[in-house]
């Protein structure tokens, strides 16, 4: 339904235009504290980013291994998205508190303005509301003295009471004549002013909730957009959880930890890959190399070093070649030197003979003898 202030702020008491006055100075109220309201929602807005912003700091700075690593960022990502947007609402919710801060300066100032257009019409209803009670006690006045009037005549009173009665019964009809004639004029006035003014607040009262109305609908968009927003949040952080299954946790986990993926080999024992020359003369040179566990010596042996060992051996070889050479020597040269003793040319003979083949025998074995020693002694050089 339509209204229209006309029909709505009349009454006896005529104080249809303090209500409508009145109803406008409670409009910069409400504006007042509409801004204090949008204030309050902005500060839980930013203490609200404030403990996200915390609480993302708190999920950064947990374990950062293990498996359940990854959700600990789905959760940091999370809590920072919301606290942005708890950041974003605030500045938008700041911007309204100063657009309804400035219009209730201006309606402050329209008030003042308003005030002033209607202050006639504050006179036509100070007038009215006078000329009424006027009226009220000229009347009751004027039906007092007729009571008065009535009762000396019922109670047979002196012609020069009754006399005074009338007069002033008269004196009360004009009065209260003269306030109803008045009353007429003013009335007229007032109703014509009133109007205007019903008019004029009405207006006042469309434009300030049409204002009013607007920072509601724009507060509402801000509430609206933070809160799908939110939900969007919401719903990936939903979505993120439910798509980081168990088995890829532990896929990103051993992608990332990973040590290898060969297993450690099966060992066998194998002997060393030598030429079967070296391996004879290493092991004839290991058996050459072991001390002599002799009493007095043992210590001394121990701290010999290794190539005065070969030297001495080289040394010992040499001699015994040398002695085995000599030895050949001396065998050959004995049937020379032995005992003259009287035997027979065919004892003899036979003697000689075996002398010689004795000989040549000792003479092979020295060389083979030497030859081996020598070969030896080449290989433990080497060695």
């Amino acid at each position: 339904m339509k209204v229209d202030f006309n029909d709505y702020f009349w009454g006896e008491k005529n104080n249809g235009f303090d209500v409508l006055y009145h109803n406008m100075k409670y409009g910069l109220v409400a504006s007042k504290e509409f801004a204090d309201f949008l204030r309050e929602r902005s500060n839980i807005e930013e203490n609200n980013s404030k403990l996200l912003s915390k609480l993302a700091k708190q999920a950064s700075s947990c374990c950062v291994h293990g498996t359940f690593a990854p959700l600990w960022q789905v959760l940091k990502t999370s809590a920072e998205r919301l606290s942005s947007l708890h950041m974003q609402m605030v500045q938008k919710v700041s911007d309204l508190v100063k657009e309804v801060s400035k219009y209730a300066e201006e309606l402050h100032k329209k008030h003042k303005t308003v005030k002033e257009d209607e202050s006639g019409t504050l006179e036509a209803v100070q007038a009215m509301q006078n000329i009424t009670m006027n009226v009220q006690k000229s009347k009751d006045t004027y039906t007092q003295r007729a009571i008065e009037l009535e009762k000396l005549k019922r109670e047979n009173a002196s012609a020069r009471e009754i006399e005074k009665a009338e007069i002033k019964l008269k004196k009360a009809h004009e009065d209260y004549k003269n306030f109803v004639d008045k009353y007429g004029a003013i009335k007229e006035d007032f109703e014509k002013k009133m109007m205007v003014t019903c008019k004029n607040f009405q207006e006042i009262e469309n434009n300030h909730l049409q204002h009013m109305k607007e920072f509601l609908n724009c507060y509402a968009e801000v509430v609206e957009w933070t809160h799908t927003q939110m939900g969007k949040v919401h719903l990936e952080f939903r979505q993120q959880c439910v798509e980081l299954t168990v088995d890829q946790l532990l896929e990103q986990f051993v992608l990332n930890k990973s040590t290898g993926l060969e297993r450690p080999g099966v060992l066998e024992l194998e002997d060393a890959l030598l030429s079967p020359t070296l391996e004879t003369a290493a092991e004839r040179g290991g058996e050459a190399a072991k001390p002599t566990k002799r009493e007095g010596n043992s210590n001394s042996e121990q701290t010999v070093p290794t190539h005065a060992k070969s030297s001495r051996r080289t040394t010992s070889l040499l001699n015994l070649f040398m002695s085995n050479s000599q030895g050949s020597r001396e065998s050959r040269a004995g049937p020379c030197s032995a005992p003259s003793s009287p035997t027979s040319p065919d004892a003899e003979q036979q003697l000689t003979r075996h002398s010689n083949r004795g000989s040549k025998c000792n003479f092979f074995s020295s060389f083979s003898l030497s030859l081996s020693l020598a070969v030896y002694l080449l290989i433990i050089i080497n060695y």
